[in-house]
């Protein structure tokens, strides 16, 4: 019985033409993240639809300014409690299955809200709705960061935050005109519409980033970097980035920004249909212009960022961002609402994707969906606080009050910002035991290394014949 003979080149010097990896080329790479783009844009369209809504349906049950505030805080409170776990089930079980979830979960809650008929009905359908959703960006931030390099992460996460304000865009301005013209049986109905096409979409032409073999492998790279029963839970604490002081200065941001459109955003409704006397449709364009210049200024100025560092865009656009609240204070003209608008628009442009990727920029690979959750979830705790803190402030101040309260604390944010932060140190130059990974380039370094091992071999065994 002859023995195994072992592999056929075992012992044989054998010249390779290439060396494979894992890594996506960049052509591929920014293929998905149009893609993805595209899918976040149709289920943002839907959920803009809803927006102008929300306040004519509570006003039909009898509810004012302290229900909308109540619902806002509901479906944040919600997704502050499910971010975290979203996140983390995204870095487990892989990036697609999230993402397909939020979208058919924002189906059936829009097919919910047709049947709630009393303003505790909506809240408990924005409870489920904020549970469900959440894991949204936390994956899709996951699959940008999987698949871009480190130079181009503003640029591409602007591509996607992008997708978002067309998003507000399109919605709001549609949701104002069908309400106007068909009721709010038809604004539900078109945004459920536009998130199972969103469904369809992701399902079919989105890939997994984070495959099983990816997360197989890392599994196997935890328990040879260390026997510690400890290090291979993978526990929060153990996941959050370094220094701790820096990633709570970004979780204050993003705490804060999320607070204070939350706690304008009740009053600022009924201030535009009652005080000004405004349509729905006039408070859907002007959320529409905020959305054009959010697009359009990721678009351009996203990749500033990585070119300019992250803090002082992130600062430059705190102070455009203020001038929403300080403009609801003052202007009651609606074409000059609109300049103040496309300012703030701008803000976000500058803040949103430079802040992603500052969270990037320090997370490890393997718990980029993770971190991205924790984000979620302090905005979502910004969103849960801003509507409570409105409904007890409301007898106390005027709408204007509540403007300027906004303002100040917007500002605050931009000098806390300005002090403490500074540029993020890399999580691959920093950590041991990940040198391993293959890149693009490395991938070259590699081959050319093989190939003089090999004619070095060539030459020493010809001088021996």
């Amino acid at each position: 019985m002859t023995g195994d003979p072992g592999p056929a080149n075992l012992g044989e010097i054998v010249a390779a033409s290439h060396v494979s990896t894992s890594a996506i080329e960049p052509r591929r790479a920014r293929i998905i993240v149009y893609l993805l783009a595209a899918s976040v844009a149709i289920v943002m369209t839907g959920f803009g639809i809803i927006m102008p809504v929300f306040a004519r349906r509570l006003d039909e049950f009898g509810s004012g300014v302290t229900a909308l505030g109540l619902m806002t805080t509901a479906f944040a409170l919600s997704a502050f409690v499910a971010s975290p776990f979203m996140g983390t089930l995204a870095d487990r079980i892989g990036r697609k299955p999230l993402v397909l979830l939020s979208l058919g979960s924002f189906v059936a809650v829009n097919i919910a809200f047709l049947f709630a008929r009393s303003t505790e009905a909506f809240i408990a359908v924005r409870v489920v709705e904020g549970a469900l959703t959440a894991g949204l960006m936390p994956a899709a931030m996951g699959i940008v960061a999987d698949i871009v390099p480190e130079e181009e992460r503003a640029q591409r996460v602007g591509v996607v935050m992008g997708a978002m304000g067309s998003g507000i865009i399109l919605g709001p301005v549609i949701g104002g005109i069908l309400y106007d013209l068909q009721g709010f049986e038809a604004v539900f109905i078109a945004s459920a519409a536009m998130a199972f096409g969103a469904f369809v979409f992701a399902l079919i032409l989105v890939p997994e980033t984070r495959t099983k073999a990816i997360r197989r492998r890392e599994r196997l790279r935890m328990r040879r970097e260390s026997a510690d029963t400890q290090a291979q839970k993978q526990s929060i604490w153990a996941s959050i980035p370094r220094p701790l002081y820096l990633f709570s200065t970004l979780l204050f941001i993003d705490f804060v920004i999320i607070f204070e459109y939350t706690f304008i955003e009740p009053q600022m409704i009924f201030y535009f249909y009652n005080t000004l006397g405004w349509s729905t449709i006039q408070f859907g364009v002007i959320v529409a212009f905020t959305g054009i210049f959010i697009v359009v200024g990721q678009a351009l100025l996203g990749k500033y960022s990585d070119r300019l560092g992250r803090k002082p865009v992130i600062v430059m656009g705190a102070l455009l961002f203020t001038a929403l609240p300080g403009a609801l204070a003052f202007v009651t003209s609606f074409p000059l609402m609109m300049v103040f608008a496309a300012v703030a628009g701008l803000g976000l442009a500058l803040i949103m994707p430079a802040l992603n990727a500052f969270y990037i920029d320090m997370t490890l690979e393997q718990h980029r969906s993770r971190v991205q959750g924790l984000k979620a979830s302090s905005g979502s705790l910004g969103g849960v606080f801003g509507p409570l803190v409105l409904a007890g402030v409301t007898t106390l101040t005027t709408p204007r009050g509540v403007f300027l309260g906004a303002a100040g604390l917007m500002l605050l944010m931009t000098l806390v910002a300005l002090v403490v932060l500074r540029e993020p140190p890399r999580a691959t130059e920093k950590t041991p035991g990940y040198d391993w990974q293959w890149t693009g380039g490395r991938a070259v370094v590699a081959q050319a290394t093989l190939r003089g091992l090999v004619a070095r071999a060539r030459r020493t065994g010809g001088a021996g014949g």
